[in-house]
């Protein structure tokens, strides 16, 4: 009994140990233990890999939620003025099948500003919206949803513009219609550039130029001009003056002599030599926003004398720089023969400063050729200032009216003859008559420019003209600008041999040649270009690469700003130049 005991005693010890070696076997085998962390690895991937599949999609979903509205209230904001906003962007998100995730618009300002407000001149837009994206793994993890935000704000504001249409009419202007050609395209022009605003907004000044620009007697008298004659409204600048692109109003400006090159006789300065044309056509027309009175401006354009585009630089430039404020100001409440205002209640401030961020400023500047000569006196002429050689003269003299039978005074005669007649009597007035004198420095004497063209005086009768003449009043001698309004420098070397002031006003020196209006060109068109003006230019039939081109394309901002036009295709210039400058406004 013993003896079994002790053999179960062993046996059971012998299993135990079996067991135990068994154990330890089974604990230092590592054999299943890359399966079970490849397990654990794979749970992990899986849901990592799905957050990135989430992550991804919502991101997508965010960007499309962002771009769809960003582009809503971008089409909103540019809208036409009157359009509805709201609407655009509600349509945006519509199409994009997303309604459901954009936020209510405040376009009344309930809550405070409102989302959207629309000015004449500015739109600005607000929008938001929100999703919630249901998750595919991330649930996993228990996200059930991730949710999106995106706002968005978008701003127009259109500038004001200020533009001056510098155009060429010199005589060329009249060969294969291009005067018509050029009145169609710069009609159209105008009508784009005015519908492009809100009334007053925009605002077009039409410079005219052939020998020089006729500024127009209402901006004259707003300048400080000495005017020694009211025959024309030309200015006369020194080269310094094309440096800037601004004519101070305040400093003393030098008025050009007006005359002709060739005589035409006394008080008979019609050629089309003249060295400034003064017939309401040539003048400028500052400061308009009707689309009537710049069409009629440009229909009546004509075309005669040679080109001075320097000229129509200068002043296109001077109209839109600030110091001319005083200029407009003065305009203000002058009407025309037709009793409307020369510049609209409607136009604010202009020109603007430079550097205000809610103006354009654009010159267009049309030419068809080369700059050529212009004659003037210079400013230290002696053929300037007063006591000229002609010589106003005023006499009293009876004019006849009729002859009456004495004691019948119905009966009447207009004939002289009855005048010595027994029985009639003769009934005169009294009239004062001038007469203009003409002094010939060779032999001192004095010739009578009127009816009695034979009857000279000499120095010592015309002295005495109180003696000499029947009903004498008074003389005066005129002013040199006043005598040049009346004569050429070519009729008084005809009259009287004189022809001292021909050869200086017709001189090589004294002109301004061509080539000089090139150089004076250059500068005011610089000066006006670094004053941040657009400059665009067309060239109207120039001759490819010839002067005239090159002097057009260094003109314009860039070559880019440059246009070639032939025939009717000026038109396409212009519309071309039209459709440049509304976009430049809309992006400026």
């Amino acid at each position: 009994m013993t003896r079994m005991s002790s053999k179960i005693r062993t046996i059971r010890a012998m299993v135990s140990a079996a067991r135990m070696r068994k154990m330890q076997r089974f604990g230092e085998d590592e054999d299943g233990a890359v399966v079970a962390f490849t397990l654990f690895m794979l749970v992990m991937m899986l849901i990592a890999g799905g957050v990135a599949v989430d992550v991804m999609r919502h991101e997508m979903e965010r960007a499309r939620l962002q771009n769809t509205l960003d582009t809503a209230v971008l089409a909103a904001a540019g809208a036409p003025f009157g359009t509805e906003p709201k609407a655009i962007v509600e349509d945006f998100f519509a199409k994009a099948e997303m309604s459901q995730y954009l936020n209510e618009i405040d376009d009344v300002g309930e809550d405070g500003e409102p989302d959207i407000v629309q000015t004449l001149n500015t739109s600005k837009v607000s929008a938001s919206a929100n999703m919630a994206m249901d998750t595919y793994l991330m649930k996993l993890v228990g996200v059930d949803s991730l949710s999106a935000g995106a706002a968005s704000s978008a701003e127009r504001r259109v500038p004001k513009l200020e533009v001056s249409m510098v155009l060429d009419v010199s005589g060329s202007m009249n060969s294969d219609r291009k005067l018509i050609n050029l009145k169609d395209a710069g009609k159209k022009f105008v009508t784009t550039i005015l519908n492009s605003s809100s009334e007053g907004d925009a605002v077009v000044s039409v410079v005219p130029f052939s020998w020089d620009v006729s500024a127009g007697e209402h901006v004259l008298d707003a300048l400080n001009v000495n005017k020694l004659q009211d025959y024309s409204s030309c200015l006369q600048f020194d080269d310094d003056a094309f440096k800037s692109a601004a004519i101070n109003p305040n400093e003393e400006q030098l008025q050009l002599i007006y005359t002709s090159q060739y005589d035409n006789g006394l008080d008979r300065l019609n050629s089309e030599w003249r060295t400034c044309y003064n017939e309401p056509s040539a003048e400028m027309l500052p400061y308009s926003i009707s689309e009537t009175a710049l069409h009629n401006k440009i229909d009546a354009l004509v075309g005669d004398g040679n080109t001075s585009g320097n000229m129509g630089m200068k002043w296109g430039a001077a109209l839109l720089d600030p110091s001319f404020q005083t200029v407009k100001t003065a305009l203000n409440g002058i009407t025309d023969s037709s009793n409307n205002k020369l510049v609209s209640d409607l136009v604010g401030v202009v020109p603007a400063q430079y550097n205000e961020s809610e103006t354009l400023k654009v010159i267009v500047m049309m030419g068809d050729g080369q700059n050529t000569y212009s004659n003037q006196f210079p400013e230290n002429s002696m053929f300037r200032g007063p006591n000229s050689f002609l010589h106003r003269v005023v006499r009293t003299v009876e004019i006849f009216e009729y002859a009456y039978k004495n004691g019948n005074s119905s009966v009447r005669y207009y004939s002289e003859w009855y005048c010595g007649r027994r029985n009639w009597t003769c009934e005169y007035r009294s009239e004062d008559r001038e007469d203009y004198y003409l002094y010939d420095p060779r032999y001192n004497d004095y010739k009578n420019l009127g009816a009695s063209r034979d009857e000279w005086l000499s120095a010592s009768e015309f002295a005495n003209l109180s003696n000499t003449l029947d009903g004498f009043v008074s003389s005066t001698a005129e002013s040199w600008e006043k005598a040049w309004g009346k004569m050429s420098p070519n009729f008084l070397s005809r009259e009287n041999g004189y022809n001292v002031a021909e050869n200086e006003f017709q001189s090589y020196t004294n002109r301004v040649q061509g080539s000089e209006k090139d150089a004076q060109m250059q500068d005011i068109c610089t000066a006006t270009k670094n004053r941040g003006v657009v400059v665009y230019t067309i060239g109207f039939e120039v001759p490819q690469n010839g002067t005239a081109e090159r002097e057009l394309k260094k003109c314009a901002s860039s070559e880019a700003h440059y246009f070639r036009a032939q025939g009717i295709n000026i038109t396409d210039a212009f519309s071309s130049i039209a459709s440049n400058v509304v976009n430049l406004r809309l992006t400026q």
